[in-house]
């Protein structure tokens, strides 16, 4: 259990006994009283190892307020009414009752100016507005005290928490730092693993696995608890996979596999056991592994997890789309959870996959278009699979490369170029191609102008796009086919129909719609700053080679969100929009900083004893 708040140091006794001796025997018990329930409720929450606020201990602290509140209203003028007002805080902070807690300490410094309680109160607000998760704010508090108040004695819960809070704001290299404070704080071997455990936790998601994999074996070093060891060893074998040091990740998670059958917890073991069995390439083995954990572990979170495994594997390695449609459809029966979720939402996607497939055999090259295009996009927003979506993409361009589609998957790419991969030098050469091959139409506009909004750079690219939104050219549009129209799609290709289960959610249509509105406001923005006005709209074309708009619409039926620039492009905006729909926002103007810079390793010449 983590201390939740510190306990009262100021000499009592010689006060009390004062009290006692000048006939405030009443002043003394309630006092008495609010200081003796107040450290039996610390020592209760304590031997809570938990970090929810124990029963016994809300009963201690429900009489520290009434004490402290009977000191506070008939003893107002009493030397400790300072401490009377700090325990009640604190005391509410204890029970979790969070928001009363912030109401007594946030005043405490101005009411009580010389009281030594100042930086605890201010600091156990802190606590309280972080577990409201309010983390700007507690961040903001513990930053005062650290500066305000050198002599803070509760240094390692001060720098833990920081640690805490900027891990919540997915700020991990900050996160790391104020661990690494914390470590050299700490008391004790719990408070230095639990350290060591969070720090280990920042530098893997900062993308610093080999710290991460060395502070973790450290952790093991000092970590006493079995499931807590059982958390670390864990963590240390992820990061080892996440090196792609899989035979060695999948030794030490061998090596723990008894261990953590005696806490419980085999399943969890097993489940990285055979996914690294799968990265390796031994599918077979990893399904009969996973298929064991489902007869196993029947109607448990490891059994949900490894069906879904199964059907993974299914799509991923055998590429089987319909034996992992069936494995995926096991699920529905079983109770509501995140790999039921997933794996409705993957069997959906699979299923329209096989659909596009079918209509690829069209005689219709606008329907084969259409469906090699939503292959890519399922590929990309549904499977999360970016370098299949890549080749799908490719291919649309390859074999269309008249239909609007192509440049609508040339876009595609350059987005994934630059906010997936952060391929400067991909991007870029997508950027020229689009603004050659497709300049006269919207589509060259919209490649530019997210190599601009992207990369912060002005070279010979937003040169070009300051000329084309100067001069708008739309001769080339009509060269291009028309994208198919969802309302006509039937009628074109009676092979093609789309899975009546398959649908946008409100929360994606919301999505795509606010992207939109954002990229219309950066447009306009930068067309004032430039001295013009919202860009001309193409001029009508006969009306049978006129190209229909793309304005992004989901597929009836088929909620997946289409590629961005092309559709953004054709409605009057060369912002990108719909391809973040499900990914990224539109990005910042200027490249993002590097915050995830490796820190110094760890590591030492300490031998290895982290096993079991």
């Amino acid at each position: 259990m983590l201390k939740r708040f510190g306990g009262l140091s100021r000499p009592w006794t010689l006060g009390l006994l004062l009290l006692l001796a000048g006939g405030g025997c009443a002043y003394y018990n309630t006092f008495y009283l609010a200081k003796k329930n107040y450290r039996e409720g610390n020592k209760a929450q304590e031997r809570s190892l938990s970090e929810a606020p124990a029963q016994e201990a809300i009963g201690r602290y429900d009489v520290v307020i009434r004490q402290c509140q009977k000191v506070l209203q008939e003893y107002p003028k009493s030397k400790y009414v300072d401490d009377a007002a700090y325990m009640m805080g604190a005391s509410y902070y204890g029970k979790g009752d969070y928001p009363n807690a912030i109401q007594q300490l946030t005043s405490f410094a101005a009411k009580y100016p010389k009281s030594p309680y100042r930086a605890d109160a201010r600091f156990t607000e802190g606590l309280a507005r972080y577990r409201r998760k309010e983390f700007v704010e507690s961040d903001s508090i513990f930053r005062e005290i650290e500066g305000q108040y050198p002599d803070f004695s509760r240094r390692w819960e001060l720098y833990f928490y920081s640690g805490e809070t900027q891990t919540q704001l997915r700020h991990y290299t900050s996160a790391a730092h104020w661990y690494r404070l914390a470590d050299k704080k700490a008391d004790g071997r719990r408070e230095k693993s639990k350290t060591l455990r969070r720090l280990g936790d920042a530098y893997l998601s900062a993308e610093h696995p080999d710290s991460a994999e060395v502070t973790y074996a450290e952790c093991l070093k000092v970590e006493e608890r079995g499931s807590q060891r059982v958390d670390a060893a864990i963590a240390r074998g992820d990061a080892l996979r996440k090196l792609g040091r899989y035979p060695e990740a999948l030794q030490y998670y061998q090596s723990w596999r008894v261990f953590a059958a005696q806490e419980g917890r085999e399943g969890e073991i097993l489940l990285r056991i055979y996914d690294v069995m799968a990265v390796m390439g031994r599918t077979q083995e990893s399904l009969r592994g996973y298929n064991d954990l489902v007869i196993k572990f029947p109607r448990t979170a490891v059994a949900y997890e490894a069906q879904f495994q199964i059907g993974y594997l299914y799509e991923t390695s055998i590429q089987d789309l319909d034996a992992a449609g069936r494995e995926y459809d096991k699920l529905k029966s079983q109770p509501t959870s995140e790999f039921q979720q997933q794996a409705n939402r993957r069997s959906q996607s699979l299923a329209a996959l096989r659909t596009y497939r079918t209509a690829l055999a069209s005689d219709s090259t606008g329907a084969r278009a259409h469906a090699a295009f939503m292959m890519a996009e399922l590929n990309y927003f549904q499977l999360e699979k970016a370098d299949s979506a890549i080749a799908q993409y490719q291919r649309v361009e390859s074999e269309f490369p008249h239909s609007v589609y192509a440049a609508k998957a040339a876009y595609a790419r350059l987005w994934i170029a630059t906010q997936d991969k952060g391929d400067t030098l991909e991007a870029m050469r997508i950027a020229d191609m689009m603004g050659q091959r497709y300049r006269g139409t919207p589509y060259a506009e919209s490649a530019l102008y997210l190599w601009k909004q992207w990369s912060g750079r002005t070279d010979e690219r937003t040169a070009l796009l300051d000329s084309l939104l100067a001069n708008p050219d739309t001769s080339q549009v009509v060269a291009l086919e028309p994208e198919m129209a969802d309302s006509t799609q039937a009628s074109v290709d009676s092979s093609f129909a789309r899975p009546q289960t398959y649908a946008m959610s409100p929360a994606d249509s919301a999505r795509m719609d606010s992207l939109r509105q954002h990229a219309l406001q950066v447009r306009e923005q930068y067309m004032r700053e430039h001295g013009g006005g919202p860009k001309p709209r193409p001029q009508q074309q006969a009306p049978t080679t006129q190209v229909q708009s793309t304005t992004p619409s989901a597929p009836s039926g088929a909620g997946v969100a289409p590629a961005a620039g092309a559709a953004g492009a054709a409605a009057g905006s060369s912002a990108p929009t719909d391809s973040s729909a499900s990914h990224t926002p539109p990005p910042s103007t200027t490249a993002p900083p590097d915050s995830t810079a490796r820190p110094d390793s760890t590591a030492h010449e300490d031998e290895d004893d982290t096993g079991p």
